[in-house]
Formats: C-alpha cells, sequence, structure tokens
C-alpha cells in the first residue's frame, strides 16, 4: 500500500468538500461524478475511514474530513495561485462573464469598448438572463454580476458595485421637466413597475410613511431596460436606478420627478462575484478593476 494518497484524488476531495456535492464537484473538474465518487472512496480507504457525512441532496464533511479540508484547500490555492503567476499565457484569453439583460444593455454594454481599448488581449463572452446564476454549477463562467441579491455560495467572492440612486423618472412632455409632484397629483399619473426590481412603488411610499396613492394605471414589465423605455416614451413614471438611465437623463429624455415628502434612495442593487481561486487570473482582475474604476466614476 502506498504511503501517500493519490493527489488526484485529494483534488477531488477538495472539490467535493467546497462544493458539497459529487456532481459540481466533477462538472469543476471535467469529470463524471461516478469518477469523483470512486476517487473520494478510494481516499477513504487509504485512510481506513469515511470523510463526510452522506445526505440524500449534498455533503457533509465529518471531523476527519473538515481537518483534511482545512490543510489541503489553502495548499490547493497556493498552487492554483502560483501556476496562474507563472504561466499567464496558458489560461485561454476569453473572459466570460454573466449578467442581467438590462444591466448588459444600458449600462455594461456602452462601456466595453473602453475596457477593450485598454486590454485588446482579452475577449469577452457576455451572457445575460433574469435568473441569478450559481458560478459553481456553470465553470464555464468566470464572473457573474448579479441583480438585487447575490448568491452566497463557499469559495465565491462578492462585492458590490456600490450605492445606486433609485428615483422617479419620467419623459419631460410627461408633466413637465423637473416638476416636484403633489401626493394628490400621482392618482392621475401612471406608475410604471418593473417586475424584477427589488424596490416597488409601493414599498417606495412605506419607506417614507407616506399613503399609497391610488395606484389605477400600473403597466408592468419584467426588465428595468422596458420600463425605462416606457417612460421616456411617455407612458408614464418609471421607479428605476439611475444607473439604467444615463444616457436617456443625459440627452434630455428623462427626467427626475420629485414626490412632495419623498427622498430618493441609494441601494445596493449590483454584486460582483467570482471564485476565491480565480482571485488572482490576470484576466479577472482586470476586469474587476476596470469595472469597479467605471461603478466609482458614476458615483
Amino acid at each position: 500500500m502506498s504511503t501517500k494518497p493519490s493527489l488526484v484524488a485529494l483534488r477531488a476531495f477538495e472539490a467535493a468538500a467546497r462544493h458539497g456535492n459529487f456532481s459540481i464537484a466533477a462538472a469543476e473538474l471535467h469529470q463524471t461524478p461516478s469518477a469523483v465518487s470512486h476517487q473520494i472512496k478510494s481516499l477513504e480507504n487509504f485512510f481506513g475511514f469515511p470523510l463526510f457525512n452522506r445526505h440524500s441532496r449534498y455533503l457533509e464533511l465529518n471531523d476527519q474530513g473538515r481537518r483534511l479540508f482545512e490543510v489541503i484547500k489553502p495548499a490547493f490555492d497556493s498552487i492554483d495561485q502560483i501556476c496562474t503567476v507563472l504561466r499567464p499565457v496558458a489560461e485561454t484569453e476569453k473572459l466570460s462573464v454573466h449578467c442581467s439583460p438590462s444591466f448588459a444593455s444600458k449600462w455594461l454594454g456602452p462601456r466595453l469598448p473602453d475596457f477593450f481599448s485598454k486590454y485588446p488581449q482579452f475577449s469577452l463572452n457576455l451572457s445575460s438572463s433574469a435568473t441569478p446564476v450559481d458560478l459553481h454549477k456553470h465553470p464555464e463562467l468566470d464572473m457573474a454580476i448579479a441583480y438585487s441579491a447575490a448568491m452566497r455560495n463557499p469559495g465565491i467572492l462578492i462585492q458590490s458595485l456600490g450605492l445606486e440612486e433609485c428615483c422617479a423618472l419620467g419623459a419631460p412632455s410627461l408633466l413637465g421637466p423637473e416638476r416636484m409632484l403633489e401626493s394628490h397629483e400621482l392618482a392621475t399619473v401612471p406608475l410604471i413597475e418593473s417586475q424584477l426590481n427589488p424596490l416597488s412603488w409601493r414599498d417606495y411610499f412605506i419607506q417614507h410613511d407616506q399613503p399609497l396613492p391610488n395606484m389605477i394605471h400600473r403597466p408592468s414589465f419584467d426588465r428595468g431596460a422596458l420600463a425605462i423605455a416606457a417612460a421616456v416614451d411617455g407612458l408614464g413614471l418609471a421607479l428605476e436606478s439611475v444607473r439604467f438611465a444615463q444616457q436617456e437623463l443625459a440627452d434630455g429624455r428623462l427626467v427626475r420627478y420629485g414626490i412632495e415628502g419623498c427622498e430618493p434612495l441609494m441601494r445596493e442593487i449590483h454584486f460582483l462575484c467570482y471564485r476565491h481561486t480565480q482571485r488572482n487570473s490576470p484576466k479577472v482582475v482586470a476586469f474587476h478593476d476596470w469595472l469597479v474604476d467605471q461603478c466609482r466614476v458614476d458615483s
């Protein structure tokens, strides 16, 4: 019997322990779940005791497994880090980023030429959906920009992209530019709802201890970008992040409307997510630093 366990089996154990799941670990390691299970079984045979408490839907480290994980995880992190530093050209030049459709079209897309001018060595694969993604289940993705709330998982670093101003936005033709609306006037103004927005009109008035207006007309859209477009067309007032409407505000197609007794709200809405093991990857570092700098300029 060998006096040392298999390095392949230790890598499989580290991934399974980190994810708490054979299938997700197998996807990360580009192996089958049965292969990962077999490698961990061989490791348990080597030590002579189990390393996990196996449940129907997840794996849980037992005391012995936790002791092993606490030692080998930083070791593998160090290996990944030094390999990235010494051989950056070995890493693919393609950066894969996932975000919400509205963030992609209204904010990120118009700024990407600046990223490519600064980092011409990288290409970008940008995907979008309204559904939050779990990076553990999508090894093809390098980073994700979460909307509203980020999925908190072991091994995933999450960074807020700063406070965003949320206020009433409408076309200047709707009620006149830069108007302060009195509460009773809101009964005659359609209030546009964005279904995925964590801040609804009802929440907005409750947070200001204001009575809810008689909101008869409430056109509803499933994208912030669509709510902004509807406001530009004069359909009503949209309660959205100013980050989604910078171009429309700059060229005068939208203006901020004040509401009596209410103030714009500052909220953390977007979050950058990436794996701890990729934190020193040149492409991840480049996109992280560029994105944070762009958000800082906005604030």
